[in-house]
């Protein structure tokens, strides 16, 4: 009874549950380019019908690009809506594989070894990445070989939702922190053992943050990569994953040069703002692959409302 409630209270909710779930089987039974196919066909649709999120994306595109023309803004939101929907079908295809499979014909790393420079100061790493590429991929890859090291996670709704993601995601050797009141306890007890946390950190999801410059206009990022390396001296290290040819690319480091003058809330900004353009550095190499379909910058949700 509970559950019918619960699913009556959250319908949409519920559908897309079971289409993540239904696909999951779909994308194990399919040869890869029949579901890749697949999985653009649905962001065709999606990219037509979503006005919203395809008005979002293309105002991303124009602030990336901007010596770029309206017909080559739509053509990379177009492709970030394809991209995004490869990145779906492949994160599910992990779940009928092993850990070999995955990580030998999907997955290959780049400069790892900044991991063991900064552990070696004992203070923990912060592992900071933008909503680009598949931050799962190099995710379980690191998991697998640095036991300590755990994800921080937006707690999706409906639950079943949430719960699919963290199995697949474990199974990939990816452990969770899901992001609740504890959340800061949790992770200064990891790195305060000496253990790395992944922050997904382009975009304020709750907490606190901090106003910086991004693509030449005002965002508000999350202060804990920057709070954590100033308070703790932790490291921060800036990594991506971009899809190349089929294959996922994790790139990582150099850490971040933290700036400490004594005055916390000037450091703060500082480093952000200094994390902030290691983003922009990143996404600029291939906008596509941002995955960023909510409004961020100052005043873009209301330009949009107007638009339409």
């Amino acid at each position: 009874m509970a559950e019918c409630e619960r699913f009556r209270d959250d319908i949409p909710g519920y559908l897309k549950y079971y289409f993540f779930r239904g696909s999951c089987g779909l994308v194990g039974r399919l040869p890869i380019r029949v579901t890749h196919g697949i999985g653009v066909g649905v962001a065709e649709i999606a990219y037509r019908l979503s006005r919203h999120k395809r008005e979002v994306v293309y105002e991303n595109m124009r602030r990336v690009r901007p010596e770029g023309t309206p017909g080559e803004w739509r053509r990379l939101a177009r492709r970030s809506f394809y991209n995004y929907a490869r990145y779906w079908v492949d994160f599910l295809r992990c779940y009928h594989l092993t850990y070999e499979e995955i990580y030998n014909s999907l997955v290959v790393p780049h400069g790892v070894h900044w991991f063991d420079v900064c552990l070696e100061k004992k203070r923990g790493a912060v592992l900071a990445l933008p909503h680009y590429g598949s931050w799962d991929m190099i995710g379980g890859w690191v998991g697998h070989n640095y036991p300590s090291f755990w994800a921080v996670a937006e707690q999706l709704e409906p639950r079943p939702m949430y719960e699919f993601h963290t199995e697949l995601r474990k199974r990939m050797g990816i452990r969770i922190i899901p992001l609740a009141e504890n959340t800061v306890e949790k992770v200064i007890e990891v790195l305060l053992g000496n253990g790395m946390v992944c922050l997904l950190s382009d975009r304020l999801i709750a907490g606190s943050g901090v106003e910086v410059e991004f693509f030449g206009e005002r965002i508000m990022m999350p202060i804990g990569p920057a709070l954590l390396g100033v308070k703790l001296g932790t490291a921060v290290i800036p990594c991506l994953t971009i899809r190349k040819g089929g294959w996922y690319h994790g790139y990582v480091g150099p850490p971040l040069d933290i700036e400490i003058t004594g005055d916390t809330r000037r450091d703060v900004q500082t480093n952000t703002q200094k994390l902030a353009r290691v983003f922009e550095d990143f996404i600029r190499e291939d906008p596509t692959q941002w995955h960023m379909f909510q409004p961020i910058f100052k005043n873009q949700a209301s330009q949009i409302n107007r638009q339409g």
